[in-house]
């Protein structure tokens, strides 16, 4: 008797996870309620996590062994590491992402994401809208782009994505893996990086060679927590943030664009952070050195950071 061939699932949902107990569930049954008419999976990178993250996906894999792989770790890698290691193990033609603290909430989403990548060979990646759900005070903020009036346009976006503050939700994402494997994984010098935010990097690199589509409606939430990369009261911990964003931009301007007006604003937009890091730093010598930047460049400093600069001076005069 002749066995049929199992097939390699269409799409593999990457779910990299560490100390996510208390949402990791919720992350879980959003991908599980897919309604779809081709086969996917989960696999989930549990990273050592401290509490009882690892015991929750154990429960649900051998609930769904045929659905669920997981991937974990005797110590932990770290975000990059532990997303380059799901990557590799994945067979699937397309790749999507949902992090152990967002959550999808449309089951229809992989469906509709991969009905328009089948039917648009030109598109490498497609995203949406979320909802904004503040973990602290329980507040919503739904359908976030459309809320504040953000266009997000689709095609060519190479630049638009390179300009400050405009971003693709990881969560939403559903992209063809080939991509990521022949523009980011064979680009060492990107690749190997020590940029933590990988996922910038390869929205940027597929982004030069492939049209990307926006989905103007709401496929997942974004979980914002008190404490997070992007969320952190951590001073030191927010001025190495917004240097690993400055520094991406940078490569990818450099290297492949050279339009000088988004020069001037990318210049501007970290110009202005980095203040208000010296200020929370107490460095007076990178507050300077940011005023004369600005300066230099004839931006039109809103007062805030005139104000930010004479009180980091002053921090400097007293000692703190």
């Amino acid at each position: 008797m002749s066995l049929e061939p199992i097939m390699p699932p269409l799409v593999s949902v990457l779910m990299i996870t560490y100390n996510h107990e208390d949402y990791i569930a919720q992350a879980i049954e959003g991908v599980l309620a897919q309604e779809v008419n081709f086969h996917y999976e989960l696999i989930v990178g549990e990273d050592c996590s401290k509490d009882k993250t690892k015991n929750i996906v154990e429960y649900y894999q051998s609930r769904h062994p045929d659905k669920i792989k997981l991937v974990s770790s005797e110590k932990n890698i770290g975000c990059v590491e532990n997303e380059l290691r799901l990557l590799e193990i994945s067979s699937a033609k397309y790749i999507a992402y949902c992090e152990g603290d967002d959550f999808w909430t449309d089951p229809y989403k992989l469906q509709k994401q991969i009905d328009f990548l089948e039917a648009n060979q030109d598109y490498g990646l497609v995203h949406a809208d979320v909802n904004h759900y503040y973990q602290d005070s329980g507040k919503v903020i739904y359908s976030f782009n459309k809320k504040n009036n953000i266009n997000i346009p689709s095609g060519n976006v190479f630049e638009y994505l390179l300009s400050p503050s405009h971003a693709i939700k990881t969560m939403t994402v559903c992209v063809r893996k080939d991509l990521i494997t022949k523009h980011y994984i064979s680009n060492e010098e990107v690749a190997k990086s020590e940029w933590f935010l990988i996922d910038v990097s390869i929205w940027l690199m597929i982004s030069l060679h492939s049209k990307i589509h926006y989905f103007d409606e709401v496929f997942a939430t974004y979980r914002l927590l008190p404490e997070s990369m992007s969320r952190t009261g951590n001073s030191i911990k927010k001025y190495k943030f917004h240097q690993i964003i400055f520094e991406i931009r940078g490569y990818f301007f450099k290297n492949y664009s050279d339009n000088q007006n988004l020069k001037y604003e990318l210049d501007k937009a970290f110009n202005l952070a980095f203040m208000t890091d010296a200020y929370n730093l107490s460095d007076f010598k990178l507050s300077r050195n940011c005023l004369s930047l600005l300066r230099k460049q004839k931006v039109d400093i809103p007062f805030k950071y005139y104000l930010l600069f004479i009180l980091t001076f002053c921090k400097k005069i007293i000692g703190r």
